[in-house]
């Protein structure tokens, strides 16, 4: 292996081995690198994060309630045309009595003459008459009271006839047949209406 050599400057010829760099013994020594332990952090706690919302109003339920109430004007004229009737009937039969002759003896009722057989005609009538009024049956009302209108008709113009087995007077019958009359005319005539209440509630 050549030398490395230094060329003069002054242009003469040769030249100079060069200076080396003295060379660090190399020793045979190993370089132990311990790894140091890097500070354990403790864990950071995780809270659960709850979403909260505004508690929203409650609302209330609200319940509607609706009821219908039917007005018959009819059936109320009709009922106390019954129920007068039926007292008047009521009270002869009373008056009479049941256990002799149903013709015998003649009693007063109101001023007119009543036997128990006229009683019980009427009281029936007069019962029949409130039924219907009670139910509202226009059919019904109009039934009885044409049967009291014919019946007091054929008795005003035929008082004779059921004088002894009645008593029935005149004027009684033509009472008894007007008033059948009302009972007609207020069942096909006066309107019947329906009322509707809705009342509302917070349940």
């Amino acid at each position: 292996m050549s030398e490395p050599r230094i060329r003069r400057a002054d242009g003469a010829g040769g030249s100079e081995p060069a200076a080396v760099a003295p060379v660090a013994p190399v020793t045979d020594e190993r370089v132990v690198v311990e790894p140091v332990a890097a500070p354990v952090q403790p864990a950071a706690v995780v809270q659960p994060v709850v979403a909260t919302t505004p508690l929203q109003p409650v609302e209330r339920q609200r319940v509607a309630t609706r009821s219908s109430r039917r007005l018959a004007p009819d059936s109320i004229i009709v009922g106390l045309i019954g129920l007068a009737l039926l007292v008047i009937g009521l009270i002869a039969v009373a008056r009479a009595g049941l256990d002799g002759p149903m013709d015998q003896p003649v009693v007063e009722v109101l001023g007119f003459t009543h036997t128990a057989l006229l009683g019980i005609i009427e009281a029936a009538l007069g019962l029949c008459l409130l039924i219907c009024a009670a139910a509202t049956s226009r059919a019904g009302a109009i039934f009885f009271g044409l049967v009291l209108a014919v019946a007091g008709v054929v008795g005003a113009v035929q008082t004779s006839t059921f004088r002894r087995t009645l008593a029935l007077e005149s004027s009684f019958a033509w009472i008894a047949a007007a008033a059948g009359g009302v009972v007609v005319l207020v069942s096909l005539l006066i309107p019947r209406t329906t009322v509707e209440t809705t009342r509302v509630e917070s349940a």
